[in-house]
């Protein structure tokens, strides 16, 4: 995967969902003020609202792909996990508020005005958001970008947001209890999502141990090096945006010289570079010394 690829993957969903949200904005207030409907004005700002996560997806990039520097040797690829965190934060605070609506619209036994043209606006606004959505979902699993999956969710709750409404005016003089309920509903789904997304970042920043996978692929790596090497353990990894740094440690017979297992650990250090891109520090032992660990 190259870094530059990455890279636009992640300024271009950014800007065409700024671009997307904008426009989708003005076509929904502006229908909204002239059939005199509160509730679509109300989603046309959280449309807006949206664009405000999709530039912390681009300043995410953008601080992550700056190049190492003294105080921060590794790199900043760790700001892509800062902004997931920001952006799946305001979706908790997305899922708070569709909460706050739904209980209220059941409380008050809230109406809407009936109009087959804020029905097809909305409709039209929740395809598109939900393409938007699917799209950036792609690109997120296609870079392994955690920030685009918490951006496509944000775009997937406006989606929502807006089928509920157009669903709400559709049904509801007959359904006037629809749009709540479906609204409660959905809101637990956005805030599942969202501390589930704040979880895993926040577990990666502090340091998440190499998952079995990782560890096994390692494993078929490195033993194949050289058959002087007897053990591998003490694998840790630490991940910065795309750059990674493993250290771990090989056991070789406590015989071989000095120079021979100096070679054999740079040898490891270079395969490990080759097979995942990876840069890697080796520490030798000589057999028996201490325990697996």
């Amino acid at each position: 995967m190259k870094a530059s690829s990455r890279k636009v993957a992640g300024y271009l969903e950014g800007w065409v969902s700024v671009a997307v949200n904008t426009a989708l904005f003005i076509v929904k207030f502006i229908f909204g003020t002239l059939f005199n409907s509160i509730a679509v004005v109300a989603d046309s700002i959280h449309t807006l609202l949206d664009s405000l996560t999709s530039i912390v997806v681009v300043l995410g990039f953008w601080v992550s792909y700056r190049p190492a520097d003294k105080e921060h040797p590794f790199g900043h690829g760790r700001a892509e996990l800062i902004a997931t965190i920001v952006i799946a934060s305001m979706l908790v605070i997305v899922g708070i508020d569709f909460m706050q609506r739904s209980i209220s619209k059941l409380l008050s036994r809230e109406g809407l005005i009936f109009s087959w043209i804020l029905v097809i606006v909305l409709a039209i606004s929740a395809l598109v958001k939900e393409a938007l959505a699917l799209w950036a979902i792609n690109l997120g699993k296609r870079y392994s970008a955690s920030s685009l999956i918490a951006d496509a969710w944000h775009h997937r709750s406006d989606a929502i947001a807006s089928a509920l409404l157009a669903i709400a005016i559709l049904l509801g003089r007959s359904l006037w209890w629809l749009d709540g309920v479906l609204g409660a509903v959905v809101s637990v789904l956005i805030l599942a999502v969202g501390v589930k997304l704040i979880s895993n970042a926040s577990s990666e920043l502090l340091g998440k141990a190499p998952s079995p996978k990782d560890v096994e692929k390692l494993r078929s790596v490195v033993i194949g090096v050289d058959p002087a090497i007897r053990d591998i353990h003490h694998i840790h990894m630490h991940k910065y945006g795309e750059h990674v740094e493993v250290t771990l440690h090989i056991r070789v017979n406590g015989e071989m010289p000095v120079q021979k297992a100096h070679e054999i650990a740079s040898r490891v250090e270079e395969r490990i570079r080759e097979a995942f891109g990876w840069e890697a520090t080796v520490h030798v032992e000589p057999e028996g010394e201490g325990k697996k660990q």
